[in-house]
């Protein structure tokens, strides 16, 4: 077993005051059968209300607002979490939606790839073609750019990886789901893929060209990243915004 110190922050700011602000969070670690959560602390502005609760998915979520003006939001998320090797047991079976493409993870051509017995090495033949397919470049793409616009201009990020590997494995017959969370070091979240090899959820990085053991801390699960965004906001105004994220994980 390892354990793990979490860190994230944001900080958003506003160009000039806004009103009725409501977010939506997912900046907490889930509990599952390889992760438990030892000590969790959040801290948002002050003015703030919270709940809490789960989506569709399980994950955990955050709901918070504030009406009266203001022109900055800022909220930590901070704890300690223990690890065993990566691997998410399942019981009752899988939903069928992490065989199917969505509006991400759709490509125009079959690149679907010869299936063997062994599913797990079938995924990471997988993940090596992905890593090569890309080149990493920061701010090539947005939150809305698909497998599909990221393989035809061959760089992205973490996000494009996932979903290209997502894309192939679906039309491969693999179950295949995206992820977001804190991967040790300093940075910002990251993205990586599960795929499903008939007993448990196996977790795959395409970005670093891995099958994970340990140093990732899952934060949400979902079809591609619209379903797990970490943090999503809604305002009134007029005005332009800047955001600061920084992201620790540190084994201790």
């Amino acid at each position: 077993m390892k354990r793990y110190l979490y860190n994230y922050q944001t900080i958003l700011t506003f160009s000039s005051p806004v009103i009725n602000h409501s977010v939506l969070l997912r900046c907490q670690p889930m509990n599952a059968d390889y992760q438990t959560v030892e000590e969790e602390h959040v801290i948002m502005s002050p003015d703030f209300w919270t709940c809490k609760g789960t989506d569709s998915f399980g994950n955990r979520i955050l709901f918070g607002g504030e009406r009266e003006p203001h022109s900055s939001f800022a909220f930590v998320s901070t704890g300690i979490v223990s690890m065993e090797p990566y691997n998410v047991k399942v019981t009752h079976g899988i939903s069928p939606i992490y065989y199917l493409p969505t509006r991400l993870t759709s490509l125009s051509t079959r690149m679907e790839r010869e299936r063997t017995a062994d599913i797990v090495a079938d995924a990471m033949d997988i993940c090596h073609a992905v890593h090569v397919m890309i080149e990493y470049v920061p701010c090539a793409t947005t939150v809305e750019t698909s497998a599909e616009d990221a393989l035809q201009q061959r760089k992205g990020v973490c996000q494009d990886y996932a979903h290209l590997m997502i894309a192939i494995c679906r039309q491969s017959g693999i179950a295949a789901r995206y992820v977001c969370g804190f991967m040790e070091g300093t940075g910002e979240t990251h993205a990586w893929v599960e795929i499903f090899d008939g007993y448990r959820w196996v977790g795959i990085d395409p970005t670093s060209d891995s099958q994970i053991v340990y140093g990732y801390v899952k934060l949400a699960h979902g079809r591609d990243a619209a379903d797990c965004a970490v943090s999503r906001g809604l305002y009134a105004g007029l005005v332009s915004q800047e955001q600061i994220i920084n992201v620790t994980l540190k084994e201790i």
